[in-house]
């Protein structure tokens, strides 16, 4: 029996680890108005790690891609985020989807059960609160719900070029072809399953270049969105 490459094996690991925290939410207390978070992101542009660094202060989960899309393509484990809801929050999620589909405009997002089935995980999530989502559309999807933050973080190609040509290692005109690409890709399925463009402001609570921006500085101020009582001790950590 062929065995598998150590790296594959920790990343299975680790996704399962994942699920397993998806099913077992551990709910924290706080003055927040909000419930959830979508983070729409250009390549390069520290989207990630303001992810990641925003989870870690809120007590939060992240759900990027590749959960989003695992959940997505697998009924049980839909099935059993849909089963720790109570009746108002199933409500909100069945209300979300049919506003979605309903619509003229989102119609070809129905038309594939991989599309429909994303939709529902996606308003699942936001029901069940503590949840950051990362891309695939997500402020689109859930739009019409009052208790999310929706966040579009951008820069000039030059900024992430210098950042992506040293953590890719490779020359600045390879790492600016792959960034268009990746930026590309994402246009595509928002345009695709959405019929919108990503970059319109219209659809964010909160939008940030990054170029001359900390991460620190952007989560301090997310933060105080989040918690407007956190006001004086978010400034002094951001130096704002």
């Amino acid at each position: 029996m062929e065995h598998m490459e150590p790296h594959i094996t920790t990343r299975l690991s680790e996704h399962q680890m994942r699920l397993w925290n998806v099913l077992h939410p551990t709910k924290q207390t706080k003055a927040s108005p909000y419930r959830f978070l979508t983070i729409s992101r250009d390549e390069g542009t520290l989207g990630d790690e303001i992810a990641k660094s925003l989870a870690e202060r809120l007590g939060w989960r992240i759900y990027d891609k590749e959960i989003v899309n695992h959940i997505a393509n697998n009924n049980h484990v839909r099935e059993d985020l849909v089963r720790q809801l109570d009746e108002k929050d199933r409500g909100m999620i069945h209300n979300t989807i049919l506003r979605i589909l309903g619509m003229p405009e989102s119609a070809p997002f129905g038309c594939e059960e991989y599309h429909e089935s994303l939709l529902k995980t996606l308003a699942t999530l936001a029901a069940h609160g503590d949840a950051i989502m990362v891309g695939r559309g997500a402020n689109f999807a859930l739009r019409y719900l009052d208790q999310g933050l929706h966040i579009r973080i951008i820069g000039s190609m030059e900024a992430r070029i210098q950042r992506l040509s040293g953590v890719w290692q490779v020359s600045p005109e390879i790492a600016r072809r792959r960034i268009l690409a990746i930026d590309g890709d994402r246009r595509a399925f928002i345009r695709q399953h959405f019929k919108q463009d990503v970059s319109d402001p219209r659809y964010y609570n909160f939008l940030v270049n990054t170029d001359h921006i900390s991460v620190m500085q952007i989560v301090a101020a997310l933060m105080i969105l989040l918690n407007p009582e956190a006001t004086r001790t978010e400034s002094r950590i951001a130096g704002i």
